[in-house]
């Protein structure tokens, strides 16, 4: 039997609609340089709980100051496990000085197309798709 393992990613973006990614060069676990802010959802959590939890713990901000949008939940399966990644995304004006990032290194914006070029933990163009898809979208519907 597969093991579960569940995450809530967040994504901030700009009015440049770049992308907010961390930067783990010295705390890598798989070989990666940037990934995006959150992870896991423990047992007793709803991926919103994790959301709510991470976001502390990694950039110590109340996410009730933010307005913020559920996108999805993926599943896909890995050699050794199931894996559900559950989306969220905020729109700001926060630049990334304006930031103080508690785990990892530092954070940066990127532009949806520089952000595919980077050195991801994981195969992440279906991450990627789907919050450029959105922010494209939210640019066309004002």
């Amino acid at each position: 039997m597969k093991k579960i393992k569940k995450a809530s990613l967040i994504c901030f973006y700009n009015n440049k609609n770049q992308i907010l990614l961390q930067e783990r060069w010295d705390y890598s676990k798989h070989g990666e340089d940037w990934w995006f802010f959150g992870w896991g959802i423990e047992k007793w959590e709803t991926a919103l709980d994790a959301f709510y939890r991470e976001a502390k713990e990694e950039l110590w901000l109340d996410m009730d100051d933010f307005e913020v949008e559920y996108l999805w939940e993926f599943r896909f399966d890995l050699i050794d496990r199931i894996a559900y990644r559950n989306l969220f995304i905020i729109k700001t004006d926060m630049r990334e000085v304006d930031f103080t990032v508690y785990e990892w290194v530092w954070a940066k914006y990127f532009s949806i197309e520089k952000a595919r070029t980077l050195k991801f933990p994981s195969p992440v163009d279906w991450v990627i798709d789907i919050y450029e898809n959105y922010i494209l979208w939210k640019q066309n519907t004002k």
